[in-house]
């Protein structure tokens, strides 16, 4: 459906799409910054409403088979290839996080405990 399909990309660019935007802002400044997230969101619509007149066009239900569908064989190799190196992308972002807070808690600990001088 419409709404499955913008509910299911709105899930997987709010995750590092909100940790994403300082870093965004602070290196391109806030004019080039909202340029780019208008062009992003451009973007999107323009892919949410390819995948769905492909997926009603054709007898399937996945990413992939969309774009096997609309592009042959290596486009079902190029999606499955983009969605490995978002997920990768994700996971390291995420890790940067927490090591990140890891180390803030670990300092705190050791400052309130007097461990470290």
């Amino acid at each position: 459906t419409v709404s499955g399909a913008v509910f299911n990309v709105a899930t997987s660019i709010i995750g590092a799409g909100i940790m994403s935007l300082p870093a965004i802002l602070k290196v391109l400044g806030v004019i080039p910054a909202l340029v780019l997230i208008l062009v992003i969101a451009f973007l999107a619509e323009l892919s949410v409403e390819f995948l769905m007149r492909f997926t009603r066009a054709g007898q399937t239900t996945t990413y992939a088979g969309v774009m096997r569908e609309a592009f042959g064989p290596l486009g079902a190799v190029a999606a499955q290839v983009a969605v490995v190196i978002t997920n990768l992308g994700c996971l390291i972002m995420y890790l940067i996080i927490i090591g990140k807070q890891i180390l803030v808690t670990w300092i705190d600990y050791e400052l309130n405990f007097g461990y470290l001088d």
